[in-house]
């Protein structure tokens, strides 16, 4: 064998050795590993840039006249004379109307059959068990378009019924006695709530600044009192004008039923909240009774020995303790129940996803519009973890 290729054979031999000594260095496959994957993500990332850069993805397109109505708005008064901005607008502020006002009533419902679920007694036991593997194993869908089902069964609006002159119910909605305003009626509740907000923070801003100095003031009746100011004061400067509102049936000169007055829960709106109550609260009823089985039972037996009654021993000895394992696992829920609402396009109530549906029906850019879908999710999803999570800090805080 000439002395050249005798060379060259030994030259690869040794460049295999050193290659698989190489691969069976721990730290150069594993750095090896993640620069392949880091060159395919890189790929794939110019690649949808490349194909995004063909399409228009600005919009331009909401800021034109939208030409269609919503059956439901709040806050917003909206029409189709105005931009796709403010139709988008008036979805996101249903679906927030939708979300909030079911993530207190599934709390509420939660709480109350965890508590149900833990009961001596056998007949409210069962019926929270039921009611937990009966609707938990059921799909949301479903239940949302059940209970629309349900609600549009009621009767005719000419044969309504009506209880006590104070509410009319039919299948075109439920009408409940309200105390109405002028049109700054929603502005007032949103200075209210934000008021409501405020005064709750400096409660517990006194409540540690008191543990830590003298005890010289009532941290409950500075907040009661400084939300009383921004009510009273928003009132006037807002010219404020409250007067009752009570739901009325009439016949007009064409011999059509109209009903007015008062505050309407339509079917739509009506089917997605308590699908989503009902739904999500199955899930809270789980939290709150494992938490509560989490605690030592001692617990319990020393509220028993200090003579405590059982709405004493509930909220001021188990539930406070509790709520540092339910906080976690209960933002969750309403982070689910939020994104949930979006089902409600199955049966036509305007959130923001069906809004965004329809103007894409209209005007066509389905990306953008999906890509702001999901910052608006997003965002919600955000808001919400945040507010928890200072709850979660402010209860596991020690000597809280």
């Amino acid at each position: 064998m000439p002395s050249s290729l005798f060379t060259q054979f030994k030259s690869e031999d040794s460049i295999k050795k050193k290659l698989n000594l190489l691969f069976r260095n721990r730290i150069f496959r594993r750095f090896f590993i993640q620069f392949v994957f880091g060159i395919f993500l890189l790929l794939l990332f110019f690649y949808i840039v490349d194909k995004a850069l063909n399409l228009e993805l600005g919009f331009g397109h909401l800021s034109s006249r939208a030409g269609f109505g919503l059956s439901h708005t709040f806050i917003i008064d909206y029409n189709s004379n105005d931009s796709r901005w403010m139709g988008y607008f008036a979805g996101v502020i249903n679906t927030i109307r939708v979300s909030l006002v079911g993530i207190v009533l599934a709390t509420i419902l939660g709480i109350f059959m965890g508590l149900a679920r833990l009961s001596p007694n056998f007949l409210i036991n069962k019926i929270s068990t039921g009611y937990v593997e009966f609707i938990r194993n059921t799909p949301l869908l479903v239940q949302i378009i059940f209970w629309q089902l349900i609600l549009l069964q009621l009767p005719h609006i000419s044969k309504a019924l009506t209880f006590g002159g104070l509410s009319v119910f039919s299948n075109k909605g439920i009408l409940l006695p309200i105390i109405s305003s002028n049109e700054n009626g929603s502005l007032w509740t949103l200075i209210l709530f934000l008021g409501l907000i405020i005064s709750l923070i400096l409660r517990s801003r006194l409540f540690k600044y008191k543990e830590e100095h003298v005890d010289l003031f009532s941290p409950n009746l500075i907040s009661f009192f400084t939300f009383v100011v921004i009510a009273i004061i928003s009132f006037f400067a807002l010219s404020i004008k409250l007067s009752p509102s009570v739901p009325e049936v009439n016949i007009n000169q064409y011999g059509t039923y109209i009903q007015s007055g008062g505050f309407i829960l339509t079917p739509q709106f009506a089917a997605v909240l308590f699908a989503l109550v009902l739904y999500t609260g199955t899930f809270i009823t789980e939290i709150v009774r494992g938490s509560i089985q989490s605690l030592p039972k001692g617990q319990t037996e020393a509220a028993m020995a200090l003579g405590l009654n059982t709405y004493q021993r509930i909220t001021l000895i188990i539930l406070p303790q509790a709520l540092r394992s339910i906080i976690p696992p209960l933002t969750n829920q309403y982070l689910n129940l939020t994104k949930n609402s979006s089902l409600s396009v199955a049966i036509a109530y305007p959130d923001l996803f069906m809004v965004s549906r329809t103007i894409m029906n209209n005007a066509g850019h389905a990306l953008p519009m999906f890509v702001l879908i999901l910052i608006t999710y997003l965002t919600l999803s955000l808001v919400i973890s945040l507010i928890m999570n200072i709850i979660n800090l402010r209860v596991t805080r020690i000597g809280a």
